[in-house]
């Protein structure tokens, strides 16, 4: 009796021992939450440096946050918790009564302050940093591409395809410096480049156009719902700006809200100059120029 009594003591000790540690293990653990990074901020985001002529990148996931460029790399991860920090994660993050989040390292003062707005017409992080002392706050700017960190006051958009096709029409422009276009009104009469046509002078409106077969040079045109014709793509394109070594040709200016499609491949951000083509004026084609200087197009 006294054998079975003291077996039940035994096992009761065991299971009262074992409760206490799975609940200490539970409330050591209690303190182990993931932090995440805000929805409004995950992706990839780029912030042009002008003095440095560089970018740096922002690139955030669900639990961790990757700043690198110029000044090297910070990490920060939700799902890693460091010994120093006693069960929080290696990565801090606080919402702000302004709505902005503190995010950086846990425990210390690497820390950045972040915020979804837009800017520019263009989805945007804003980083404000505070001055030491504290007299106020300069802003730094991160977006969506390389190209609109650059240049976020002009909204670039760059052509898909480099030609036309024969099963469907696809963008078209005239070509700026080709000045006024005859289109015909049959394949026949602009192959011959005879007969009835129109004319078009606007090289700001897009149209669209497709070869009319494949044994021939001929492209159909589509303007206002009917269909003309014109010998070969030498004054049509599926683009309405071109890069010409560092020089893009356009019908807008760099700072212009209209859209600016560049040719599939053409890299505008590495011009240097930018020439607005005009209207032919008594024969004449007419340009503004404007020049790429620190980072910013000013007008010659």
């Amino acid at each position: 009796m006294k054998k079975h009594r003291l077996i039940a003591i035994l096992a009761s000790t065991v299971a009262i021992t074992t409760l206490f540690t799975l609940s200490s293990s539970t409330i050591a653990h209690a303190h182990r939450r993931a932090v995440s990074v805000p929805a409004s901020l995950r992706g990839n985001w780029y912030h042009y440096d002008s003095d440095y002529d560089d970018y740096v990148k922002f690139h955030a996931t669900k639990y961790h946050l990757k700043i690198s460029g110029l000044y090297g790399t910070s990490s920060y991860s939700g799902v890693k918790f460091p010994s120093y920090a006693s069960g929080h994660a290696d990565m801090y993050v606080h919402r702000t009564p302004k709505g902005y989040y503190d995010i950086g390292k846990y425990g210390t003062d690497d820390v950045g302050t972040y915020k979804r707005v837009s800017h520019k017409g263009h989805a945007t992080i804003k980083q404000v940093w505070h001055d030491l002392p504290d007299t106020g706050a300069h802003v730094n700017y991160w977006y969506k591409s390389k190209s609109i960190a650059r240049h976020p006051s002009a909204r670039y958009k760059t052509s898909k395809f480099n030609g036309y096709y024969y099963n469907r029409y696809t963008p078209a422009y005239l070509q700026a410096d080709e000045g006024p276009q005859r289109l015909y009104t049959s394949a026949s009469n602009a192959n011959s480049k005879s007969g009835h046509y129109i004319t078009i002078k606007s090289i700001y409106k897009k149209y669209s156009a497709k070869w009319d077969s494949e044994d021939n040079d001929i492209l159909r045109v589509r303007v206002n719902g009917r269909t003309y014709y014109q010998k070969d793509n030498a004054s049509l394109q599926s683009f309405n700006s071109w890069k010409d070594g560092k020089v893009i040709y356009s019908p807008y200016s760099p700072h212009s809200k209209s859209k600016i499609v560049i040719r599939h491949g053409d890299k505008y951000s590495k011009a240097k100059y930018w020439d607005k083509v005009k209207h032919y004026k008594d024969g004449t084609l007419t340009t503004d120029s404007y020049t790429l200087t620190n980072g910013k197009w000013h007008k010659d």
